[in-house]
This record gives structure tokens, C-alpha cells and sequence, in this order.
């Protein structure tokens, strides 16, 4: 991870549809954002303000997310995310992730990404299938989702 990733800034905009409503149990809870979206858009956001700043071969896994869901937003609106890298120690980069409805923060916390060779990732991924006795998937890419050409293939 390069050094330069500190104060990298990405940011990305939903709008929010009703498949992202709160639902538990197969059932309408409220119909407004829902706090599992939230915490999805804000690791896409924070793997985007990183991947430019990965070494070759390297890549990146999500170790935490802590998010502090303040306000709510309804069907239609349009939601910004945005994670800023405040923190980079080793192998680890941390964000500060908020979110907002125009000029209005409906969510703020923090995300850690550890940085590690792929082929590292690619073989704790075959130990997991191993260990919990599942066939080991037969291809793993090195994906890069901030790219336009990147394909997950």
C-alpha cells in the first residue's frame, strides 16, 4: 500500500429503492434506508478511496465497520457516501465514512481494510472451505472495483 493513499476521498451516490427498506423476516419494518445498505455502500466507498494505492498483487479484506445510523432517508433520495483515509498503520487503512441527504448527515463512522498479498487472501479463502469441509471455489480473482473496466470475472 502506497503511502499517498492517506487523505485519498471516495465518494459514490444511491438512490435509495425499495428493495433497500428495512426488511427482517421477509417484512416491511420501515420504510426508509436501511442501516444493512448503509453499512454495504460504506465499504464500497472505503474500497474505493484504497484500491488506487495498492501495490502490485496486493489486495485489501474488510476487518471492521463501526456506523452510527442518525438519521433516515426515505425511498427516492438521493444518498452520498464518503470515506476518507484518516489512517494508514502497516497493513491497515482506516476511513472515515459519513453519509448524507443534501447537506444533511444521516451517518458517520469508521472502516479497517488490511492490506495483504492476494495470493495471502487466496489461501486463507481455500483454509476457510477446508475447515469447514465445502469444495474449494476453482478460481478467485484479483478484483479492482474502481476501475471502469473492471469485471468481477
Amino acid at each position: 500500500m502506497r503511502a499517498e493513499v492517506l487523505g485519498s476521498v471516495a465518494e459514490l451516490v444511491v438512490r435509495v429503492g425499495p428493495e433497500m427498506v428495512a426488511i427482517l423476516d421477509g417484512c416491511v419494518v420501515h420504510p426508509v434506508y436501511s442501516t444493512f445498505w448503509l453499512a454495504y455502500h460504506a465499504e464500497v466507498a472505503a474500497r474505493r478511496a484504497i484500491e488506487p494505492f495498492f501495490e502490485p498483487g496486493e489486495n485489501a479484506v474488510g476487518a471492521e465497520l463501526h456506523l452510527r445510523h442518525e438519521a433516515m432517508a426515505p425511498v427516492g433520495a438521493d444518498v452520498r457516501i464518503r470515506a476518507e483515509v484518516t489512517e494508514l498503520q502497516g497493513n491497515r487503512v482506516w476511513c472515515v465514512v459519513e453519509a448524507f441527504v443534501g447537506a444533511r448527515r444521516i451517518a458517520s463512522g469508521r472502516q479497517l481494510q488490511i492490506v495483504l498479498l492476494h495470493e495471502v487472501i487466496q489461501q486463507r479463502v481455500r483454509q476457510s472451505y477446508v475447515e469447514a469441509q465445502l469444495p474449494v471455489p476453482e478460481h478467485h480473482p484479483n478484483v479492482r472495483i474502481s476501475t471502469p473496466e473492471a469485471t468481477c470475472e
